[in-house]
């Protein structure tokens, strides 16, 4: 049997953080580490196999320190319904926290968490961390956030549709029951950089309910 995945528990609360330590290295099997500022994540962050960060102690902020400082793997934001998240987060979990949820979400990122030098999308090749596209010429494209989010969540679909509800909830914290166009805007724009033809798009596909990638 290999090693157990280590963690590092970024959160301030003490009674949380050492509810949820508790529960991924008795109840999950984990290896855990913790840190209660800024400074101790940043310098617990090499050899993880995944990190949660808490909005409280820093959150995007501290996210984008992270990936800044080349950390590349998962990142998973506990933040408020509504906080939303930005490339640097694999993944966002609601507050109030349950156990049950972010032990699932933790063991789905690091099952498809992708290879760190980058993924393969068409003719692209997607580096979330620098928020950025480069086509077999060397030629990039620079993404927005959200753009990059999008593509983050299509990608871990591995070619499945995800729906138009689960990307306004997990790329902008939005419910259901939430009417906008901002999805539908987004996905004009990424298609006007990623498809060489975007009136017949061939990479980024429409389906009943949400999207997908052709790849």
């Amino acid at each position: 049997m290999g090693a157990p995945s280590r963690i590092l528990l970024a959160i301030d609360d003490p009674l949380l953080r050492q509810s949820v330590a508790e529960h991924f290295g008795a109840v999950v099997g984990m290896a855990v580490d913790e840190a209660a500022d800024v400074e101790a994540t940043l310098a617990l962050a090499g050899g993880q196999d995944l990190i949660v960060v808490d909005e409280a102690l820093g959150g995007l902020q501290l996210c984008r320190r992270l990936r800044d400082q080349g950390v590349a793997v998962p990142l998973l934001l506990l933040a408020t319904a509504g906080s939303g998240g930005c490339c640097a987060v694999d993944a966002v979990v609601a507050k109030p926290l349950r156990l049950s949820t972010l032990a699932a979400r933790v063991g789905d990122l690091l099952a498809r968490h992708p290879d760190s030098a980058g993924v393969r999308m068409g003719p692209w090749l997607f580096d979330a961390g620098r928020r950025r596209l480069e086509d077999a010429t060397g030629a990039a494209v620079q993404l927005t956030d959200k753009e990059a989010a999008i593509l983050c969540r299509l990608g871990h679909a591995g070619g499945g549709v995800v729906t138009r509800d689960v990307l306004l909830a997990e790329v902008w914290g939005y419910s259901a029951a939430i009417a906008t166009h901002t999805l539908e805007t987004h996905i004009y724009r990424l298609r006007r950089k990623i498809e060489t033809a975007p009136a017949g798009a061939g990479l980024l596909l429409t389906e009943s309910g949400g999207y997908r990638l052709a790849i």
